[in-house]
């Protein structure tokens, strides 16, 4: 029995990239193909129930969220120091508190609980984001003016599946 297994749609699209290059490295796994009528039955339900939540997650996630990373991801790579702990300060002092206050209205225009009013997975990546840069900067005290992301942050923390996982994980060597 093949160690992977690829899920993708039964079509080419994305998902032909990577079998061409399972092909080549002459990798055996399960290409587990779905029918697109069928993927609302499978899904994990978390992209938000309406598309207007659908939208709101999309947008904390591939915006706000990722555009966080990305320049978190500059400040881990760069080698040289003095470089390194000016991205540190600007991230500090600006990026983190800027983008922090715009999801903090988001989440406040959306109910206060979650960003688009129910748990989505905009809310998970809020959390693993707080948890790769809490080491690395004072996360936590610039959330601290920030208190319904702070109470988000708790509330995805106590899901019991989400504790379950963080306290059986595998221990990485890099954050992210």
């Amino acid at each position: 029995m093949p160690a992977i297994t690829l899920h993708y749609f039964n079509l080419a699209a994305r998902g032909e990239t990577i079998r061409l290059i399972f092909a080549a490295g002459g990798v055996d796994y399960k290409d587990l193909r779905y029918e697109q009528e069928n993927w609302p039955t499978l899904k994990a339900s978390l992209a938000g129930k309406t598309s207007i939540e659908q939208a709101v997650a999309d947008q904390v996630a591939d915006c706000f969220l990722h555009d966080l990373l990305d320049k978190f991801i500059a400040f881990t790579f760069e080698k040289d120091e003095t470089k390194k702990e000016q991205i540190k300060t600007t991230y500090t002092t600006e990026i983190i508190p800027f983008y922090l206050g715009k999801l903090e209205k988001i989440l406040q225009e959306n109910g206060g609980q979650y960003f688009a009013g129910s748990l989505t997975y905009a809310d998970i990546a809020f959390y693993r984001f707080a948890n790769v840069v809490k080491d690395f900067f004072n996360f936590e005290e610039a959330a601290k003016k920030f208190p319904k992301l702070t109470a988000l942050y708790q509330r995805i923390a106590n899901l019991p599946n989400i504790r379950k996982w963080e306290e059986s994980k595998p221990k990485n060597h890099v954050p992210f």
